[in-house]
């Protein structure tokens, strides 16, 4: 049977996170990883948070940060703030580093599960999935029964059967529906935005058809004080204790 699967997602350069994030898939006995992009921006861990996922060599898709770092201008639809990381991580990147994210895929398809950073619809564009009528639009494409994404940052699971789609906040561990089409959004490994400061990524059960969304501590002062010592926004490092 399949193999435990552990789950995340939009790392942004916060490599105390992700490093607690790690120490706990490997305590908790799984060995299998994607990662579902945005390794970059925001943060200041920006080469040590890219190495640190290549040297697990599990596959990894692009995020829009991934893809704004590599740009030769940046994205006018960035807030001053992720224009700030974006930059930094530009300035820091290796050209095979760029090659490396450059070669990545947006959506990859593994033992009939979907793996996405943003909505479906429309992937060059990295539509958010926020509320129903764009998740309606992402299962319109979604062609198998279980998909994962990350991008908004949220822990969600979304549930279309028929006309009908359910939804509710991504927590403790969640049996999968034995029909229709389901979402699951995997939260931030670097930068929450539900309110929970922790880290957050999943573990896949296909033996059980479950998912656990697993929340992580991590050392945050110090990665508040490397934001502030990388001369990046106040609010960067403000806004991980929030959670938002």
């Amino acid at each position: 049977m399949p193999s435990p699967l552990a789950i995340f997602s939009d790392i942004h350069s916060n490599l105390e996170a992700l490093k607690a994030v790690l120490a706990d898939v490997r305590a908790q006995g799984v060995t299998d990883c994607i990662c579902l992009g945005d390794i970059v921006g925001y943060a200041s861990g920006v080469r040590s948070s890219l190495r640190t996922v290549r040297e697990l060599e599990c596959p990894v898709l692009l995020g829009n940060h991934d893809e704004a770092s590599c740009a030769e201008f940046p994205p006018e639809d960035f807030n001053e703030t992720a224009r700030a990381g974006v930059a930094l991580a530009a300035a820091r990147l290796t050209a095979s580093d760029r090659l490396w994210l450059d070669s990545l895929s947006r959506t990859i398809i593994r033992e009939g599960v979907t793996f996405t950073h943003a909505s479906l619809a429309d992937p060059r564009h990295w539509h958010y999935i926020l509320g129903a009528d764009d998740a309606r639009e992402h299962f319109q494409e979604q062609t198998t029964r279980l998909s994962f994404c990350g991008h908004t940052h949220r822990p969600m699971v979304w549930w279309q059967h028929g006309d009908d789609l359910l939804y509710q906040p991504g927590e403790d561990v969640v049996g999968l529906p034995p029909s229709g089409k389901v979402l699951i959004n995997v939260g931030s490994v670097g930068q929450p935005r539900d309110g929970d400061w922790r880290a957050c990524y999943v573990i896949f059960c296909p033996e059980e058809e479950t998912v656990e969304f697993r929340r992580v501590e991590y050392d945050i002062q110090r990665t508040k004080r490397k934001i502030l010592r990388a001369g990046l926004p106040r609010f960067t490092a403000q806004r991980l204790s929030l959670g938002r």
